[in-house]
């Protein structure tokens, strides 16, 4: 930011809150919100109270601004993290404002976050932990109360996915092994046997403040969904975290969530950064940069094949009591139809070619008696089928759950896809693909019914929320945005009412 977009700035936002009374401002614009031309301003007030102001007038920095606004306005009434220590950004103030050159402005003044911004490659191991705590406690909330955002199902997600895979494999815009590869993860029950959680949408820089070693604030809500948690976790192979930082994260993670934690979520995270550097490589395609697209290109294998060995064929603990494991399929025995028999050439006329004939069928009668001894070799397709079948009786049975109910259920849901109730759920749709029309399309919206794992078709038991203290923020999650105004209304006087935070913090 130059000092004139720093007075700019000042100015606009006095003009939004005239009875903010600035006293000092510092730049605290991050990473992310540069890239889309926001800047940033914390602010101290004459009372000695601080807030932050977020100022855009690009598209895509007003579009994030006004989104970031809505999103915290719902977690205002549903999110409180106080018990862990982690205060969680809230809206003060959104308004549309017009530069001295006739510009159009928004601006959004949000509460002050305590800590510092730190890169999350360099974070400590103690850090790690913090944010681990922090990552799961967000996850172990329920859904109920963030109904106001996108909710993507496991079983809506999976069928994007395989639609996307044939998507690229029809336009050959990526490596074949590759979309073999995602193609048999989208195949494996296992991994999707989720329930959906709220999650941020994935950490970047600046998004999460430190102090002290722990986690003090969580900020900019705006890509903020009910979806897959591992979609919160995928930032630690994009940064390409060091192994005790990825264990202390994980080891803070499980603590957090208990029973609740998901076995497979590192492999569906480490398939979500995957299909974040496939956006990547269309985008390197559609601008000409072959070396970028290569490297990319060639990471993809390497990661897609590393991920392929680590994904559950078959039960990694013994299976429950009452479950037995696939046995070998029957043997095909020669058949006894008289009609098949009769179809069987018949030798020439000849005492020499006759003998010679019943020779050779017994001793194929002998090879046949002794082949019939050996144990029958498995087809590996049929194989992989009993496993899977296995897996899920086994899951089921673990969780004391009526499989067959299940199936009669999903069969039933499967059969009312026209209920008018349902939602249209794009989940890939947020993907990037830059403006090339060109691209592969990522899949018309699906149609399934909200919640649920891959494995109950959309019908999963809720998480069990922790009791909460008495002090968790009050408000109503579908607060109305402040309309733009050419005259300071009294809400626009009374911002510094709202504001919390001080010096100290």
């Amino acid at each position: 930011m130059t000092y004139i977009d720093f007075f700019k700035a000042c100015a606009l936002t006095s003009a939004a809150a005239p009875k903010l009374d600035i006293m000092e401002a510092g730049v605290m614009t991050g990473e992310g919100d540069e890239k889309i031309g926001v800047n940033a301003l914390e602010i101290r007030t004459a009372s000695n109270r601080r807030c932050v102001s977020y100022l855009s007038k690009t598209q895509a920095g007003i579009s994030a601004l006004k989104e970031r606004e809505r999103a915290e306005e719902v977690l205002e009434g549903g999110l409180d993290l106080s018990e862990e220590g982690v205060k969680v950004e809230r809206p003060l103030l959104g308004s549309a404002q017009e530069g001295l050159e006739g510009e159009g402005y928004f601006v959004l003044i949000c509460s002050f976050s305590p800590g510092a911004p730190s890169p999350l490659r360099g974070l400590s191991e103690e850090e790690c932990l913090s944010f681990g705590k922090a990552v799961g406690a967000v996850h172990s909330e329920g859904p109920e109360p963030f109904q106001a955002f996108k909710t993507f199902s496991a079983p809506s997600i999976r069928f994007e996915l395989r639609e996307w895979v044939e998507r690229l494999r029809n336009r050959g815009c990526a490596p074949g092994p590759v979309l073999d590869a995602w193609e048999e993860l989208a195949a494996t029950d296992a991994l999707w046997d989720f329930s959906p959680s709220l999650v941020h949408g994935g950490w970047k820089a600046g998004e999460a403040r430190f102090a002290g070693g722990s986690v003090s604030a969580l900020l900019k809500w705006e890509r903020a969904e009910v979806s897959d948690p591992a979609r919160d976790l995928e930032w630690m192979f994009e940064e390409n975290l060091g192994q005790r930082q990825t264990d202390a994260f994980m080891q803070g993670y499980g603590m957090a969530m208990g029973d609740s934690m998901d076995p497979f979520i590192l492999p569906r995270a480490k398939l979500w950064r995957q299909m974040e550097m496939g956006a990547a490589l269309l985008e390197a395609q559609k601008g000409g940069q072959e070396e970028k697209a290569r490297g990319l290109s060639q990471k993809l294998l390497r990661l897609s094949e590393e991920l392929r060995q680590i994904v559950p064929k078959k039960p990694a603990a013994p299976l429950p009591e009452g479950v037995e494991p696939p046995a070998a399929p029957p043997q095909q025995m020669p058949s006894q139809d008289p009609e098949v028999s009769s179809t069987r050439v018949q030798p020439k006329a000849g005492g020499e070619s006759e003998k010679k004939e019943e020779k050779e069928e017994e001793e194929a009668e002998k090879e046949g008696a002794g082949k019939a001894e050996e144990p029958a070799k498995r087809d590996p397709a049929i194989n992989a089928a009993l496993w899977q079948v296995a897996v899920r009786a086994a899951l089921a049975q673990r969780e004391g759950r009526d499989l067959r109910a299940e199936l009669d259920a999903q069969k039933a849901a499967a059969e009312a896809a026209e209920d008018p109730e349902e939602k249209s759920t794009s989940m890939f749709s947020a993907m990037s693909f830059a403006a090339d029309k060109e691209a592969p399309s990522l899949g018309a919206p699906v149609r399934v019914k909200e919640g649920g794992s891959a494995m109950d078709g959309g019908e999963a038991p809720q998480r069990q929320k922790p009791p909460k203290s008495s002090t968790a923020l009050l408000g109503s999650p579908f607060a109305p945005q402040i309309p733009p105004q050419d005259e300071p209304s009294e809400s626009t006087t009374k911002v510094i009412e709202k504001i919390d935070g001080n010096t100290n913090e």
